[in-house]
């Protein structure tokens, strides 16, 4: 018997104790509680002979809110689409995908690899870049970290690195990162600061 199995049987134990204590207080309420305790302790020693039905509590059990998370979006088809050389196709699709879920990482960074790599447009993946940090709800993902070093890339490009250096800087105040993470942000961070003094300062 494995330890699903035998969680359950305890589970399936107690339930049926409350069940027959219920039963003993001789009312309305208790003849309730009793059904309830009972199809509970049911459903718990049925597992045995129905293995969907042992599935089904278990998950309950060790996962509750397993089947109340969204699944998560596939990008594999449009990752197809770029290698097609599909690229309106591929925006089109990433987009509606966002249009689900704003700011999802994966797909953000997809989209923001597809203006970079695909279409070198420079300017409108700094714009994606941009309003992907302005994002309330943002966590310390490692997509982040991928983003933010093609941002300074584009800075540094552009001659233009205070954006970056401000987007580092506030980055790295992010409780979540990884100490790998936070070293890389950190070392590309001096290396701005280090540029900045090579450029003329701006007004």
């Amino acid at each position: 018997m494995d330890q699903r199995n035998i969680t359950l049987s305890v589970i399936g134990v107690c339930f049926a104790a409350a069940a027959v204590w219920a039963m003993s207080t001789v009312n309305i309420v208790g003849v309730l509680a009793a059904w309830a305790f009972g199809t509970l302790a049911g459903l718990c020693f049925a597992s045995f002979f129905t293995p969907k039905i042992g599935t089904f509590c278990g998950n309950f059990v060790y996962t509750p809110l397993e089947y109340l998370k969204k699944a998560p979006e596939k990008i594999a088809p449009v990752k197809g689409m770029i290698e097609q050389e599909k690229y309106p196709e591929a925006i089109a699709a990433l987009d509606e995908i966002l249009a689900r879920k704003p700011f999802d990482p994966a797909p953000y960074l997809l989209l923001v690899e597809v203006y970079m790599d695909r279409l070198n447009d420079k300017n409108q993946t700094a714009e994606l870049i941009e309003k992907y940090f302005r994002n309330p709800k943002l966590k310390a993902v490692p997509e982040n970290v991928e983003m933010l070093m093609r941002y300074s890339d584009i800075c540094l490009e552009q001659k233009r690195p205070e954006p970056a250096i401000t987007l580092f800087d506030s980055q790295l105040k992010v409780k979540g990162y990884s100490d790998p993470e936070w070293r890389v942000l950190g070392l590309r961070l001096e290396g701005l600061v280090a540029e900045k003094s090579k450029f003329p300062a701006t007004s």
